[in-house]
């Protein structure tokens, strides 16, 4: 399958999408942690007010005053969309990861090293099996029926 800019793209434009509704999330939680109730804007323009306002320095906009009001301070607003970008940064750079070593150009290919047929054989095993495993070095003699 040939590797075109769509997929990218499109990842890219998600990841983006998820880390602009987690500003409104975090302060939402922000809220209700305090006690206020969750705090969610009711319209549009203002859930598109919500994300850019935190990032401007306004954790109240896209808030009608009285949804406002149980708002906690901007400290712990802020420290909530710290924590939750922070995480999910942090998640989205595990599957990167995850996705580089399995998929990705970081793909490992070939044979197993030593220590991965170690672990999954174990050396018991390996000497039992030697004839099976490499039959080039430990097959019988055709004459003898004996190894070498």
């Amino acid at each position: 399958m040939p590797l075109t800019w769509e997929l990218p793209a499109a990842l890219a434009l998600g990841w983006v999408c998820v880390t602009a509704m987690l500003l409104p999330c975090a302060r939402g939680a922000a809220s209700w942690l305090s006690g206020g109730g969750w705090v969610w804007p009711s319209t549009g323009p203002s859930l598109s007010a919500s994300m850019l306002g935190p990032m401007g320095g306004h954790p109240l906009a896209g808030l009608v005053a009285t949804t406002a009001a149980g708002l906690p301070g901007p400290s712990a607003v802020y420290a909530l969309v710290t924590l939750f970008e922070a995480l999910w940064l942090a998640v989205s750079l595990l599957g990167l990861r995850s996705w580089w070593r399995t998929w990705g150009p970081g793909m490992r290919e070939g044979l197993a090293t030593r220590s991965e047929v170690e672990k999954v054989l174990g050396r018991s095993r390996m000497r039992r099996h030697r004839a099976v495993i490499r039959p080039d070095l430990y097959s019988k003699h055709p004459e003898t029926g004996e190894l070498p």
